[in-house]
């Protein structure tokens, strides 16, 4: 019998997304950048500017989360296939499943958590620089 510590190897036919997470990725860094760009130079930025950046970086957040939707489609059938095989440990059996699950979710998480990261530095210094709400937060 195998390791019953393993996960299930199964075809869910998620498509490979390691090119376009790569590019992303790059986006990312170029962002990063132009950021860093504003804080290290302490160098103002217009509501204009921070719109502009705001906007690159929701724009990568979106790409990434749409790349990532095949993965959320696969909950149920992942988590039924889990069950069946552990049905002599179902505690176990979820434990692996939500394991699973999140190393499915792991590359999209990362990208998505550092441009989450990128907007809020990007608040962080606005806030910092004019003692305001920067444009993109509502009244």
């Amino acid at each position: 019998m195998d390791n019953v510590h393993e996960l299930i190897t199964y075809d869910f036919n998620i498509p490979n997304n390691n090119n376009e997470l790569s590019k992303a990725d790059e986006a990312i860094e170029k962002l990063r950048k132009s950021v860093n760009h504003y804080n290290i130079n302490v160098e103002l930025i217009t509501d204009n500017q921070f719109i502009i950046l705001y906007e690159r970086i929701i724009k990568v957040l979106d790409y990434v989360g749409r790349l990532s939707m095949p993965a959320f489609f696969i909950e149920n059938e992942l988590e039924e296939l889990y069950k069946i095989n552990y049905l002599h440990a179902p505690q176990l059996g979820k434990m692996l499943w939500l394991e699973h699950y999140e190393e499915i979710h792991k590359p999209y998480n990362k990208l998505k958590n550092r441009c989450f990261k990128l907007l809020d530095d990007l608040d962080e210094y606005y806030i910092e620089l004019y003692d305001k709400n920067p444009p993109n937060w509502n009244p």
